[in-house]
């Protein structure tokens, strides 16, 4: 009988998953809430509005469950959120902003189109496709953020794209979801050439204006390889992938770089094309 009555792994996920999309609460919030409610999906929606309703008449004191403290701590309330979201929302599906709300919103958020601080916001939204943003990936990603307002949402991201610009791993995580996002609105596997580029430029130039803060210093190189590579007309995932690995690991002499390792055919190429670059630049200087 209790076998049977067990909750599988699997159900417990499905059942998170609901609550957090009915509820826009974070993975852990969520959990918190299904395990004090024997994993029943309607007693953890009850016990949140209960703990919402609670947690209004008594002027925003925080006295409940772990997960109503953690939020009340961070002041961030889902109802603004919720208020936000319905500012942006497509009048004829609020399931999602359209391109054109979307554009509203970066505006307002007072973002470039074409900074780095849009492929961030993004990518903390976990957005699926260019071009819209879902409403459960905007309720989800504000919620991690603990951002109830344009201003904490502005300064979150611009906090992250400084943050980024010394620690590897989260440039990393940004860099590998790219790729995917990039190649979203079409249903091709590799990524064309263009939007690479475009994308390439965004991600590794942080301060346009400061070359030092370039990651990738053969940046203009590589790029000016591509234009001129007439033939090439995508990019692989392993390509994209590798690139990043290349940028961190060799020199800007290739003095360190193994023809014979396992880089991309195209990669090999540019390494040619580079030392010729270098070869009649120096000859240039002489």
């Amino acid at each position: 009988m209790t076998g049977r009555n067990k909750t599988s792994e699997r159900e417990k996920n499905e059942k998170i998953r609901q609550l957090r999309e009915v509820m826009g609460v974070s993975e852990q919030q969520a959990r918190n809430a299904l395990q004090s409610n024997d994993w029943v999906v309607e007693r953890a929606i009850g016990a949140f509005c209960e703990e919402s309703s609670s947690y209004s008449s008594a002027g925003g004191s925080s006295h409940h469950s772990s997960h109503h403290s953690q939020t009340s701590t961070s002041r961030f309330d889902r109802k603004k959120i919720e208020q936000l979201w319905t500012t942006y929302a497509d009048p004829r599906d609020t399931s999602k902003m359209n391109l054109e709300q979307l554009l509203r919103f970066i505006t307002d958020l007072k973002f470039d189109p074409s900074d780095r601080e849009i492929l961030i916001l993004c990518w903390k939204m976990n957005a699926s496709k260019q071009g819209e943003l879902q409403r459960n990936e905007f309720l989800h990603g504000c919620q991690d953020l603990q951002c109830d307002t344009l201003e904490k949402l502005q300064d979150r991201i611009k906090q992250l794209n400084k943050e980024i610009e010394n620690d590897n791993e989260k440039f990393k995580q940004l860099y590998i979801y790219t790729f995917n996002f990039a190649r979203s609105s079409t249903s091709m596997k590799n990524l064309d050439v263009q939007p690479a580029i475009a994308y390439w430029k965004m991600l590794f130039t942080g301060n346009p204006n400061n070359k030092q803060s370039q990651r990738f210093k053969l940046l203009d190189l590589w790029l000016k390889f591509l234009e001129e590579r007439s033939n090439q007309r995508s990019i692989t995932k392993d390509t994209w992938d590798l690139l990043h690995d290349f940028s961190t690991s060799i020199k800007p002499d290739f003095s360190n770089y193994d023809h014979d390792g396992a880089w991309p055919t195209l990669i090999d190429d540019f390494v040619e094309f580079a030392k010729t670059a270098q070869t009649q630049s120096s000859s240039v200087n002489v």
